[in-house]
């Protein structure tokens, strides 16, 4: 094999290996009547035990954002926040309401001299009037690796949280499109 040879099938490998330590793993199961119209759909504050700050706002604030971005997929008028925690809410009113809630939690962050590996996990429930059970499940894991020289941690973990909320948005509009 040529020295030109040798170098592309390490850039290749490169590129392989890399790939295989970013992206996010998804599992969305269950089902929901898209053929209904929808005047609101609430979203409560994720629960975010055990993650920094500067991850779990950002993901929910970006997931409503992209959500309300995508509305016009759906027969969904608007997605509100839902201000109070969910053991602050009315039980009868809210087992009337179509309603999102979700947490994410198992942040790692593993630094080296050189490079920064990050995961977190997320699981998201969407819930229709009357339904004590999620009719919605969504589980997300997202990964994350870069070189200190290419990108800061700070920037990293915003990039990791913008792609977690990007991904939990689309799952659930691909489950409210007709």
């Amino acid at each position: 094999m040529t020295g030109g040879g040798r170098v592309a099938v390490i850039m290749l490998l490169s590129v392989i290996w890399l790939s295989g330590c970013s992206g996010s793993k998804a599992k969305v199961s269950g089902s929901f009547n898209t053929q209904k119209e929808y005047e609101a759909i609430y979203v409560v504050p994720f629960d975010t035990t055990l993650v920094p700050p500067e991850i779990g706002e950002p993901v929910f604030n970006e997931f409503v954002d992209r959500l309300n971005d995508q509305r016009r997929k759906t027969r969904v008028a608007k997605f509100m926040i839902l201000k109070e925690e969910l053991k602050e809410v009315e039980p009868a009113w809210l087992i009337k309401q179509t309603y999102i809630s979700g947490d994410i939690w198992g942040y790692v962050e593993s630094s080296g001299c050189c490079s920064t590996e990050m995961k977190v996990k997320s699981r998201l429930y969407l819930y229709e009037p009357g339904m004590a059970e999620p009719s919605v499940e969504v589980s997300m894991q997202e990964n994350d690796f870069f070189e200190h020289d290419r990108l800061p941690v700070s920037t990293g973990k915003e990039r990791m949280g913008k792609k977690l909320a990007r991904a939990l948005a689309d799952a659930i509009i691909m489950k409210l499109s007709p």
